[in-house]
């Protein structure tokens, strides 16, 4: 008697991968990283094969390997590459090591990401586009580079220095205003699209995202939500400017696990104090409030003051974000 094979729509193998579905489609239609099968309906289906093979492609590109190079690899060898680079501290930043160490491990560089010459090129790109006001040309380098880089690499990456170079740039008045506007149009259609909430667990904990007031930048908190939303956080984005009152309200509203407020211009407002401290005082204790951008250090005496949490990088975020759910799941189990 044969054996059922179980199928798995591609929502449920986007949860499971960690993978957009729509990298999972770029992947396969450029790539052939997998097969699927279709349904009466045409609809994508598949294996458990299939979703090991796209969460070790996912480790591997995360871990440096550029997806072009070992999408045609069977799985055991793509999984042997990543076991000996993380054995060998593989992942290390190659801006600052060289390509050296790829030798020394015994990596070869067909196998390595084309570094950061790629990524430079698609930041120089990127930031052409923006100074030109050229959306098509932003969208669709942030395109090529999701199917390129993954979604966490695209974000820290790309996503990240770009948004730090647009506020350089108009800190310095070599961006204009109108130029912010057309990249953040972009970033946030685009970001909202990779990072769309797929197959969220019934229980998946909130983060509501906003930039408190005065601070009319988003671009940072657009990022926040991005990352978030890929590993797994059901987003409530509140958008710019917003008062304390209503994120208080919107937090408890929506029972959230955290607050995540993003900070980049100016750094020296008195009026962020006040507003961070009656914040804390509307939020429930337990709600933690996050803090990340570019001009959250300026303020980490007034953080401290209302116990607030400042958050230097997107990996930082992941880690902390990832130890709150597992705090949360040991609530949920607790109550169960």
């Amino acid at each position: 008697m044969s054996e059922t094979v179980v199928k798995h729509p591609i929502k449920t193998v986007a949860w499971q991968t960690g993978l957009s579905p729509h990298v999972i489609r770029a992947w396969e239609k450029r790539y052939q990283t997998v097969q699927p099968t279709r349904s009466e309906g045409k609809q994508r289906l598949y294996s458990t094969a299939d979703i090991e093979r796209l969460t070790v492609l996912r480790q591997a590109t995360e871990a440096g390997f550029s997806i072009g190079t070992i999408a045609s690899l069977p799985t055991e060898s793509v999984q042997a590459l990543l076991t000996k680079a993380v054995g060998t501290q593989r992942v290390v930043d190659l801006a600052e090591t060289g390509r050296t160490d790829l030798i020394k491990i015994g990596l070869p560089l067909s196998f390595v990401d084309p570094g950061m010459e790629e990524i430079g090129g698609f930041l120089d790109g990127a930031f052409e586009a923006v100074l030109r006001m050229d959306a098509e040309r932003l969208e669709g380098l942030l395109e090529r580079a999701s199917v390129s880089l993954g979604q966490m690499r695209l974000l820290s990456d790309l996503v990240v220095p770009l948004v730090e170079r647009i506020g350089e740039g108009w800190i310095k008045g070599q961006v204009k205003v109108a130029q912010e506007h057309v990249a953040t149009a972009v970033l946030r259609t685009f970001l909202g699209h990779i990072a769309r909430p797929i197959a969220l667990h019934p229980r998946a904990p909130v983060l509501v995202v906003t930039t408190p007031s005065g601070q009319h930048h988003e671009l940072g908190a657009i990022i926040v939500a991005a990352a978030a939303t890929g590993i797994g956080w059901r987003v409530v984005y509140g958008g710019a400017c917003l008062p304390a009152e209503e994120i208080a309200s919107m937090a408890i509203e929506q029972r959230a696990r955290a607050v995540g407020l993003s900070v980049v211009h100016p750094t020296d407002d008195p009026a962020l104090s006040l507003e961070l401290q009656l914040l804390r005082r509307l939020l429930p204790p337990s709600t933690p409030i996050l803090v990340g951008g570019r001009a959250s250090a300026a303020y980490q005496a007034e953080l401290d003051a209302v116990g607030a949490i400042r958050v230097g990088s997107l990996e930082s975020l992941r880690q902390l974000l990832n130890q709150l759910r597992g705090e949360t799941a040991g609530i949920v189990a607790g109550r169960g």
